[in-house]
């Protein structure tokens, strides 16, 4: 079944409703190249795939025939949309699972404390330190503290870093 993205009562919970009563049946939805939002939501409601009004009829056909496979399509020139969509759900779910007390633990990382630092004004062991850092790392995906304290940083995961020099030098 092929649905037009540009009609209005086309949205998250259509799709859901439509693959729960045909449910061998591919919903795909047809867009203009430019209309990659909410791209995501679709695909997790049970859409098959993003087709571009911009395919040639051999790149349809083929798509069509992906489809009886019961491959997922996505037109190429969509995908960077749907990456990007992706991309942004994984860090906000990523940042919903830190803790509190992981997120104390990125404060004082980003201040530029030490793991000895951290332990002694959290009154933990070293080694608890260590343990909250490895649990950050794998939760973002990131590889070192200067990666955790950049993307905490743009992120907006902590807001209040104060660095020992501002907080002596301050009256």
């Amino acid at each position: 079944m092929l649905l037009d993205w540009e009609i209005p009562d086309v949205a998250p919970h259509t799709i859901s409703r439509l693959t729960e009563k045909l449910p061998h049946t591919a919903v795909v939805l047809l867009t203009q190249p430019q209309s990659t939002e909410a791209l995501l939501p679709m695909l997790q409601a049970g859409a098959r795939g993003y087709l571009s009004t911009n395919l040639s009829s051999q790149e349809f056909v083929q798509s069509l025939r992906m489809l009886a496979k019961g491959d997922m399509v996505i037109s190429q020139e969509m995908v960077s949309g749907v990456k990007v969509e992706l991309a942004a759900e994984q860090a906000l779910k990523s940042q919903e699972g830190i803790s509190g007390r992981e997120r104390e633990v990125l404060r004082l990382v980003c201040q530029g404390d030490t793991n000895r630092e951290i332990a002694e004004k959290l009154i933990v062991s070293e080694h608890t330190v260590k343990v909250h850092l490895r649990s950050i790392l794998n939760k973002l995906n990131l590889r070192n503290r200067q990666q955790v304290a950049a993307y905490a940083v743009q992120e907006g995961l902590v807001t209040d870093i104060k660095s020992e020099d501002q907080s002596q030098s301050a009256p």
